[in-house]
């Protein structure tokens, strides 16, 4: 191993940064320059190959990707079991969680959601080049709250902070199509479902607070980001929902902004 540079040395005095660059030279020989890329003490060249020593190759192509990578494989802030049968990917994106989820449980069959076309594309390559199309399902949807039209916007913004608009406001942008939780079920013929990993940049609340409680109940586990600019909705509001439709809090960490992730599992 080479010798760890000095900027990640000084990195290390913080505990959380710590384990986690640990777990990156446990995940890829490229941690060093990743790690410093990470922490902004230097760039990438993009595309930037990351091959890691279990075998997954994710490319990445702008900051954001690499921050997925991040967040899910090191910090790993969606906690997947290795006995989960059935997870749904809601925001899969470019396929990192869902390549971590096919890892962590081997038996699983994952159910990828992504509706921006040119990063479904992506998400599809990542399942094909990694043989797992027999366990992982892609569809070319968004998780809202009532189906039909939605639009995306186009504007350069890195894909994983696109968000969903109403079609019928007159905003301009790609035109994607929405789908309930409760019909993703049942069009996917799935009575239960172990992790329900959400990372839909504010449609969580639209989503969520519109399943029925009858449905949730076929929901195990939530594992979720949620944003804290989402009026008319909150975070107290969707807790306590999900509170009563049978939930507690396993554990929830956000900012000041009421930006977080949170886990729930369903009381016994």
């Amino acid at each position: 191993m080479k010798a760890m540079p000095n900027a990640i040395w000084k990195a290390l005095t913080n505990a959380n940064r710590a384990s986690e660059i640990i777990r990156c030279t446990a995940e890829t020989r490229q941690w060093a320059r990743v790690s410093a890329a990470y922490l902004s003490l230097s760039r990438l060249q993009y595309p930037y190959l990351l091959r890691l020593h279990h075998g997954e190759q994710i490319r990445i192509e702008e900051l954001t990707d690499l921050k997925a990578f991040w967040q899910i494989f090191l910090r790993r802030v969606y906690r997947v079991q290795a006995d989960d049968k059935v997870i749904m990917d809601l925001g899969a994106n470019i396929g990192v969680f869902t390549l971590y989820a096919a890892r962590c449980a081997p038996r699983a069959t994952v159910l990828s959601l992504e509706p921006f076309p040119s990063t479904f594309g992506r998400l599809v390559t990542t399942v094909r080049d990694h043989n797992l199309d027999d366990r992982v399902k892609c569809l070319n949807f968004a998780a809202t709250g009532t189906e039909g039209a939605r639009v995306m916007p186009d504007a350069s913004v890195p894909s994983q902070r696109r968000a969903l608009a109403s079609a019928a406001n007159g905003k301009q942008g790609t035109p994607v199509t929405g789908k309930t939780l409760e019909a993703l079920l049942s069009e996917n013929r799935l009575p239960q479902v172990d992790l329900l990993k959400m990372d839909i940049e504010g449609s969580e609340y639209e989503v969520l607070l519109s399943t029925p409680r009858s449905v949730l109940a076929r929901v195990r586990r939530i594992a979720m980001e949620y944003h804290g600019d989402c009026a008319p909705y909150s975070k107290e509001q969707l807790f306590d929902y999900l509170r009563r439709s049978g939930f507690q809090v396993k554990w929830d960490v956000s900012d000041a902004l009421g930006y977080g992730v949170t886990e729930m599992i369903r009381k016994n």
